[in-house]
Formats: C-alpha cells, structure tokens, sequence
C-alpha cells in the first residue's frame, strides 16, 4: 500500500512537472497552477503537497527540462559518415541545429535566463557548449586542419558563434528572418569561415 502511494505520487509529481515544461515550451511564461493542474490531470491542491512552493516546482521543472534538452543540443549535429561533401556535413549541421531551435526556443529562453542565478542550468549550458565545440572541430576537421592551430580555434569559435541558440533566436525571434532565410545565412557563414585566403589576399 505504503509503495503504491509512493509510486502515485512520484507519478502526479512527474506529471506536474511535465505539465509546467510543455506549457512553457508552448509560450505559457508564467502558467497558473490551474492551468498546470488541468494539464496535469490532478487537483489544485495536490500540486503544493509534491511542492513547498511555486520557487520549487520552477527549479524541479527546470532541472527536468534541461535533461530533455541538454541532449538535444548536443546531438543537433546532423548525421555525416567519413568522406562526406562539404556541402552535406554543412547542410545537416544546419538543418539539425535549426530544427531543434524551433522545438525548444521558448524553453530555452527561460533556461538562459534562469542560469544566471542557477549554477546547476550554468553549467549544463556550459557542457553543451564545449560539446559544440567539439562537434564542428570533428565535423570539419579536414577544412580545420589546413589553419593554424590558433587560426583553428577562432575559425571554430566562428562557426560556433553562427549557430549558437543566441545568434539563431536573433535572427528569427528579432528581426524576424524567415526559416528559409536563416537556413541560407547560416550555411554561408560556415563556409566563409572555412575558407582558406589565397596567399598574398
């Protein structure tokens, strides 16, 4: 009885929590308790017996987020076998990234915002970043390796900086780029950055 209680609550806990993260990634910044209850499928009342408070709820539901998303950030890389075009392993990078900004925007934007007083979401974007790092150096190498290696570095912290959630939500959230649009400036930007100048340009 007492492990049937447990595993019903741990479920409408888990299920609050879900509720709160799909109605912010649909828009809802400050959903009601109503509204997460109603999507919940439990009572008003039971949401503060999972919670002490609504500070609670957010930064359980945060955490829970950042564990769906983190992944998706750092596997937004495009599928590319050995020897592939350049043209391919820039066009799947693009789509992939692309495709998860639309997915996950509303929801990252009030995670980034969050990191700035939670350590905890600091540092999964900070892992996410040097993962990001670390895919275009594997996904370019071969263009990469014709720089220096300081060279390298600022050609990746380029191309890292093009395809940041930032740099995306900026063109489309901002100044309001079509999809298509964004698409075709992020696969000129990485290719003008794996250019190689002709000696004496």
């Amino acid at each position: 009885m007492s492990d049937g209680r447990s595993a019903r609550r741990e479920r409408n806990r888990d299920a609050v929590l879900d509720a709160l993260v799909a109605l912010t990634t649909e828009g809802e910044h400050d959903p009601s308790i109503d509204d997460i209850a109603d999507r919940a499928g439990v009572s008003y009342r039971s949401v503060y017996r999972y919670f002490k408070d609504r500070s609670e709820m957010m930064d359980a539901a945060t955490d829970r987020a950042m564990e769906w998303i983190q992944p998706l950030l750092l596997n937004a890389s495009g599928p590319v076998a050995p020897g592939d075009p350049l043209d391919h392993r820039i066009d799947s990078i693009v789509d992939a990234r692309v495709e998860v900004y639309f997915q996950i925007a509303d929801m990252v934007r009030q995670a980034m915002i969050q990191s700035f007083s939670n350590r905890k979401i600091d540092e999964h974007f900070r892992n996410a970043r040097r993962m990001s790092r670390r895919q275009i150096h594997d996904r370019f190498h071969e263009e990469l390796k014709l720089f220096t290696p300081q060279e390298c570095e600022l050609r990746i912290s380029s191309i890292d900086q093009v395809l940041s959630f930032l740099a995306i939500d900026y063109i489309v959230n901002e100044r309001n780029h079509s999809r298509e649009e964004l698409e075709r400036y992020l696969r000129g930007a990485i290719r003008a950055a794996l250019l190689v100048p002709e000696i004496g340009t």
